[in-house]
């Protein structure tokens, strides 16, 4: 996974290549979560987003999967129960 810009490439497993743009990043105990938006989505209205530990290592980057059912299940109520910005327009 690489950051380049503003535009993320996820990498998945079998080597298909996902361009995301950062949306937000929230902190839960303790570790960072990037909330990332394909790319071709990031205009729609209510973009589907993924959700990735987010870590930094010297000055290298890591957007690592949530493999762990329990942490992504509270990471997702946590962005669940965010305010929309978009609401308040």
């Amino acid at each position: 996974m690489t950051v380049k810009d503003e535009i993320i490439e996820i990498t998945s497993n079998d080597g298909k290549v996902t361009k995301c743009e950062l949306f937000d990043m929230v902190e839960f105990n303790g570790k960072f979560y990037a909330l990332l938006v394909e790319e071709n989505h990031a205009d729609d209205d209510e973009p589907e987003l993924m959700i990735m530990r987010y870590r930094e290592v010297g000055n290298d980057v890591f957007f690592e999967e949530i493999t762990d059912e329990e942490e992504f299940k509270e990471v997702s109520e946590l962005v669940e129960s965010l305010p929309n910005s978009q609401e308040d327009d």
